[in-house]
Order: C-alpha cells, then sequence, then structure tokens
C-alpha cells in the first residue's frame, strides 16, 4: 500500500523568462515530517529546473500517486499491516486494504453499455412489440450472478450502495496489481474512477462513511495537509458535525452472499471493520 504517514509542501515564487510562476510541491514519507520536507523541496528545485529549461513539466503529481490522505488508524493482523482507515479529501472515512478485494459498480457508468453494438441498438429501436428494458440496478446484478457461475470457487459478498453495488471477495486474497486483478474489475465493469484509485494507492478501497453532500452537509475548503492551525480547526469542527450527522444514514445493504467457501482469516478481519462501519440493523438511507 503506498499511503504516506506524513506529508510536507513546498512553494516557491519564480520569475522565468519575465514571467511570474508560483511553484507547489507534495510529497509524502513514511519516515518523518522533516523526511516529506525534504522530498517535497527537492521535488520543487526540479520541477523549477524543468520549466527553466524550457521542458514539459507533464502531469504533477505523477499519475496523481499517491493520494493526500490523513491516516486515522492502522488496521494489524498477525503483526502486519493489513489495512488503513483514511479520510479522503470529500471528508469521508475510507478502508484501504492491502490483499482484500473489494471491487466498485456503478449504475450509471457507461462502460456497462461499451460492448453492444450500433446494429443491437437500432434492432432494439425498431423492433416490435418494444420490451421495456430492464432496471439497471437488476441487469448489473444479473451480470455479477453470469460471471459468479463462471467462477464458483470463489466467495462474493454482494452489498447495495447508493450508487451501484459493492463486491467484497472473502474466500482468498489478492496483489492489487496482479493481472487477475485487473482481469476481474474488467469483466464486472468495476467503476473505471475507483480502478485509477487502487491503482494510485496500489491497494483496494471501500468508503466507510456517506458522502458529505447526500447528507447536506457543506465541506470547510482546506485539504490534507493543513497549512495553518486555523485551517485544521475548522477541518476538526466540521467532523464533530459529520460524525453526528452521519449516524442517520448507511453507506451499504448488504443483500446476497454467492458462494459458501470461509472467508480468510484476513478477509474476516477486514470484512468485520467494514460491516460495522457501513451497515446498521435499521433500515436507514443510504449516504
Amino acid at each position: 500500500m503506498d499511503i504516506p504517514r506524513y506529508w510536507a509542501r513546498a512553494e516557491a515564487k519564480v520569475t522565468i523568462k519575465g514571467q511570474a510562476y508560483n511553484f507547489i510541491a507534495y510529497k509524502g514519507s513514511d519516515q518523518s515530517l522533516e523526511a516529506a520536507q525534504v522530498l517535497a523541496s527537492t521535488e520543487l528545485s526540479e520541477r523549477i529546473a524543468r520549466k527553466e529549461r524550457g521542458e514539459p513539466l507533464g502531469s504533477y503529481p505523477k499519475h496523481g500517486a499517491p493520494l493526500r490522505e490523513e491516516i486515522i488508524e492502522d488496521i494489524i493482523h498477525n503483526q502486519e499491516r493489513i489495512a488503513v482507515i483514511t479520510r479522503n479529501s470529500a471528508g469521508s472515512l475510507v478502508l484501504n486494504t492491502a490483499r482484500v478485494m473489494f471491487i466498485d459498480i456503478d449504475l450509471m457508468q457507461s462502460h456497462l453499455w461499451e460492448r453492444v453494438s450500433w446494429r443491437q441498438i437500432l434492432k432494439n429501436i425498431f423492433e416490435w412489440p418494444k420490451s421495456k428494458p430492464k432496471p439497471r440496478a437488476e441487469q448489473v446484478l444479473e451480470r455479477i450472478h453470469q460471471w459468479y457461475e463462471n467462477h464458483t470457487d470463489f466467495t462474493l459478498r454482494v452489498y447495495r450502495t447508493k450508487a451501484g453495488f459493492r463486491l467484497l471477495v472473502s474466500h482468498t486474497l489478492f496483489d492489487p496489481e496482479s493481472p487477475l486483478v485487473t482481469k476481474i474489475m474488467e469483466e464486472l465493469a468495476c467503476d473505471n474512477r475507483y480502478r485509477r484509485l487502487c491503482a494510485i494507492q496500489s491497494c483496494f478501497r471501500a468508503r466507510l462513511t456517506p458522502k458529505y453532500y447526500r447528507i447536506r452537509l457543506e465541506r470547510p475548503p482546506g485539504r490534507y495537509p493543513w497549512q495553518s492551525a486555523q485551517e485544521e480547526l475548522l477541518q476538526r469542527d466540521w467532523e464533530l458535525a459529520y460524525h453526528q450527522k452521519i449516524k442517520d444514514y448507511d453507506v451499504c445493504i448488504l443483500i446476497e452472499i454467492l458462494g459458501d467457501a470461509p472467508p480468510h482469516p484476513e478477509a474476516q478481519v477486514v470484512m468485520d471493520i467494514h460491516d460495522k462501519f457501513v451497515m446498521s440493523e435499521l433500515a436507514k438511507p443510504l449516504a
């Protein structure tokens, strides 16, 4: 998992060939804040030098990696860090897992329809009588079932989310960067943004708490790492209001379990933490 514990920022205002620029660089480190500051300063100097040489700066951060997220809790199993709970830029808590696979499927993602040919689309338009299409949620669930029928050695926990479905594969562990994981996510039409986030962090991810806008709560403007004590204070005050308000919401509903293989011990630990956060026995709205 690429989830640095310490983050630092370096900034410089420079003039190059008569043009004023404001360069900012962030870097993370697991060693210390001082180590992160050295990395950020080095990155800043390298970017300024490239600009002075007329070289393209490219994307920054490179490939978007890693995400600047505050570590809330390390999950230890058998003296090994198997997962990390972080707070993302939107304020939600996120469970990052080293080897326990989560798959996010968004109902609105067009990927589900990319395999349909124009010939089939025209046929569906002009055929008579017209049959009413199945709801998207039903179609996605059928797709999950069809995939499982060809992989009955798997055990899938199927959750309903506000925007689609979440799968937790519990029978074994996976390398998030392996071709097998890529293949599985492609076959199940996993959300593209989710796949990118997993690649950025070299782990699997599952949001544990509601999105702020779904519970009608505004976010303060600052982003981790905080640039001032006042900025952090605004964030901490917001967190108090946020955690009070999310008590009225759930993130997921467990709708079924496909397969009967017992969960891997590491997956069991992750599953217990995940389910404690995202579900309740009450019929709360999803957010």
